[in-house]
């Protein structure tokens, strides 16, 4: 009995033993491998030592037997857009390595719709990839899916299916859609049948702004130069009626565009100014707060604050323009919500750098406007 007794102690002792031996160095690995994560998530534009600790990581992790492909696809959530650029490729780099092994795992991912978008659209591309019918039913739920990639692969799958779907489908079609293109294509599509949509309104365009300007900006030197409109708005005071602008005093005007974009012409309205600054305020009223995001196109260099609070900055000119260029993440509020915008044009006098133009709009985050009207 003793000796029975001794021995299964000594061999739970054993067993214990063992398996913290087994255990820490898995714990630490599990560790290591989400610190890494972790600096993958945050990873600084233009800084080297991060590029070099990232490629680092990256060829650790992807050489690493303990690191979990799903673990990967988590940490895009929240991630810095660079830092989502790097964990998409070592995502794609575990995936080849193991294309069949976690499809269940996979599975359960691209249903998790907390998950981040473009993660869950690079699942799905890997499970359906080479097989047309599972991709085709997929689809099919995918309509108002919270991934704006699946949501246009959906809308898409329909769209083409028929160049005569009927009025209805074409309605639920656009209520579905987030994708610009897809959107424009659908409303033609509308107005052949003899549906009328308003495409600005569709969009949530801020149509009707109040502009001042030209303020200078020769050399392209007042990027950051902080005009008295910028110091007014900032500090909460009340705009002023007139301010002192690049060639005397400059008064606020009305400018209502009637573009299907809502694109503003400031070349139209300031005479083709060059080397200039021009503001515009837009003002939103809401019954409740909201979260929500600006998104502005601009071929010329901008900045946008919301409510006082500088949200969009970008110092280039003449790069192209599109629908939802830029975005932000804002916070309106119930009431009174104020937008400005301030628009630099530099000096250039080639054909194509002549356009000095803008579009902003408000929309949840999968691209479906606010009503502001």
């Amino acid at each position: 009995m003793y000796v029975k007794l001794f021995l299964a102690r000594s061999s739970v002792k054993g067993a214990l033993l063992a398996s913290l031996v087994l255990a820490t160095p898995m714990a630490c690995l599990a560790d290591t491998n989400s610190e890494k994560l972790g600096m993958l998530r945050t990873i600084r534009p233009n800084n080297d030592t991060d590029v070099k600790a990232a490629s680092s990581a990256v060829k650790q992790l992807s050489e690493s037997s303990s690191i979990d492909l799903i673990d990967v696809l988590k940490s895009m959530k929240g991630a810095s857009p660079l830092g989502k650029n790097w964990l998409l490729g070592l995502a794609n780099t575990l995936h080849r390595k193991s294309p069949e092994t976690t499809k269940d795992a996979l599975r359960a991912f691209l249903t998790d719709a907390s998950q981040d978008p473009e993660a869950r659209y690079t699942v799905f591309r890997w499970l359906t990839d080479g097989d047309a019918e599972l991709k085709a039913k997929m689809l099919d739920g995918m309509l108002q899916d919270s991934s704006p990639e699946l949501r246009f692969e959906a809308v898409a799958k329909v769209l083409n299916s028929s160049e005569t779907l009927e009025t209805g489908v074409l309605q639920t079609l656009l209520e579905a859609s987030r994708h610009p293109e897809q959107i424009v294509a659908i409303i033609g599509r509308l107005g052949k049948q003899g549906v009328t949509v308003n495409q600005s309104e569709h969009f949530g365009f801020l149509d009707t702004w109040k502009l001042i300007g030209p303020f200078d900006n020769v050399g392209s030197r007042s990027f950051d130069k902080e005009y008295a409109v910028e110091t007014d708005y900032a500090d909460g005071k009340s705009l002023a009626g007139s301010y002192n602008g690049k060639s005397g005093a400059v008064q606020w005007v009305t400018e209502t565009t009637a573009d299907a974009e809502g694109v503003v012409d400031l070349a139209k309205v300031f005479n083709n100014e060059k080397g200039c600054i021009v503001y515009g305020v837009a003002t939103v009223e809401l019954p409740a707060d909201l979260d929500c995001e600006i998104r502005v196109g601009c071929i010329n260099a901008q900045k946008v604050w919301v409510n006082g609070k500088l949200v969009i900055a970008n110092e280039v000119y003449h790069t192209g323009m599109q629908i939802d260029q830029y975005a932000a993440p804002v916070k309106l509020r119930a009431g009174t919500n104020q937008i400005l915008i301030k628009v630099c044009q530099n000096e250039q006098k080639e054909a194509w750098a002549q356009r000095y133009v803008f579009q902003a709009r408000l929309c949840d985050s999968t691209g479906k406007a606010i009503a502001t009207k």
